[in-house]
């Protein structure tokens, strides 16, 4: 009896953290005006790259979205003032033995700097060009051509600093990203330019995607010192999806997630090495190629993912405070979110419509085992 009474109040609690991670979710999502206006952006350049003015209109490129947007992991800045960003890929019919790949992207570049528009926001990247606009957004544009030596979806893009190609599959990468996502182990499954996805609403997410998101949040809070340290969207998102194990709950997958990186790390270290991160879908891509330039950010990633999975372990063993740990890890969306639930209480008390479980959870009144009273105590008479 005690066992079941033990395992009953600790669902309890994976159920209510579950909930409450899926609101902070919510938070974390761009607003639909600024989505919209991404993906308006987006067809606009676009059309201008497959029109007949355009100088790639004879090689019939292929316009599609990578990243975040296209994962479905985008979260917005944590400081408001802070841009955010799309990109997407340009990749051209040819063979990439067939072209030069500093002309290539410097083509791109003279044709959106030569534009009545765009000129005066166009910058040369690395690997892309950038639109920047006036309202904390940029369009990151990747030129690319087939892979001439590889299979399926692998491309090559220009790269600046290497005067030559490097390898790379955004496609294959979103298609590997979205079989993770459907891992559940447990019987069942979640229910012209290529389009971006629309922005599902955090109750039709899977796990994974949502985990991602919370990863993002902790990363630009816990790096927001020195950005030059904070680990790429993508290193997380991969670790991520590697160590996800198809838990349906978010709080869960969560530990799994974490753990699994922990134990990635302290592989990698027992053979004598750092951890190194492969693009799945096309290992010739180094996704950590940058910790081979900065020893000092893998020694923060380390550091960094080793405090937030002892952290988050003091979160679900309920050591101490769990929501003031939550706002330690996540910040503002967690406040925001109890103070959202704090009123909504309120409100349902004062109506009558809340009660508790026998485990102490507050529900609706129907689903109460015990209602709430009213608050009427007003005082003394």
């Amino acid at each position: 009896m005690a066992v079941a009474s033990a395992f009953s109040l600790t669902e309890d609690f994976i159920a209510g953290l579950d909930g409450l991670l899926f609101e902070v979710c919510e938070e974390l999502q761009l607003a639909p005006a600024r989505h919209e206006q991404a993906v308006e952006r987006y067809e606009t350049l676009g059309a201008l790259l497959e029109s007949e003015g355009s100088p790639f209109y004879l090689l019939r490129p292929k316009i599609y979205p990578q990243g975040s947007m296209a994962l479905g992991t985008t979260v917005k800045p944590a400081d408001p003032e802070e841009p955010y960003d799309l990109d997407f890929v340009l990749e051209l019919s040819l063979a990439h033995d067939r072209v030069d790949p500093m002309k290539l992207i410097g083509c791109l570049y003279q044709f959106l700097k030569g534009h009545a528009v765009y000129g005066p926001m166009t910058w040369q990247k690395k690997r892309c060009v950038r639109i920047e606009y006036a309202n904390n957004f940029y369009l990151d544009i990747l030129p690319a051509c087939r892979n001439s030596t590889g299979v399926g979806t692998c491309i090559k893009v220009p790269d600046r600093a290497r005067l030559g190609w490097s390898d790379s599959n955004p496609k294959g990468y979103i298609s590997w990203f979205e079989e993770k996502s459907r891992a559940v182990f447990v019987g069942r499954a979640f229910d012209k330019a290529e389009p971006i996805p629309p922005q599902e609403a955090v109750a039709e997410k899977k796990p994974l995607p949502l985990a991602v998101q919370l990863f993002k949040r902790w990363r630009d809070l816990h790096y927001a010192d020195d950005l030059t340290l904070a680990p790429i969207s993508i290193v997380l998102t991969t670790l991520a999806a590697h160590s996800y194990r198809g838990e349906r709950s978010l709080s869960r997958a969560m530990t799994s997630i974490l753990g699994g990186i922990v134990l990635r790390i302290d592989s990698a270290r027992a053979q004598g090495r750092r951890l190194q991160v492969l693009n799945p879908s096309n290992p010739a891509e180094n996704l950590s190629e940058r910790w081979d330039e900065n020893q000092r950010a893998y020694s923060a990633f380390e550091s960094g993912i080793r405090d937030f999975h002892r952290r988050w372990s003091q979160v679900v063993a309920r050591v101490g405070n769990v929501n003031s740990e939550l706002e330690g890890l996540f910040c503002e969306p967690v406040k925001t979110v109890l103070v959202k639930r704090a009123k909504r209480f309120q409100e349902a008390r004062t109506a009558g419509r809340s009660g508790v479980t026998t485990a102490g959870r507050i529900v609706s009144a129907a689903a109460a085992t015990v209602p709430m009273r009213q608050n009427t105590f007003y005082g003394a008479k």
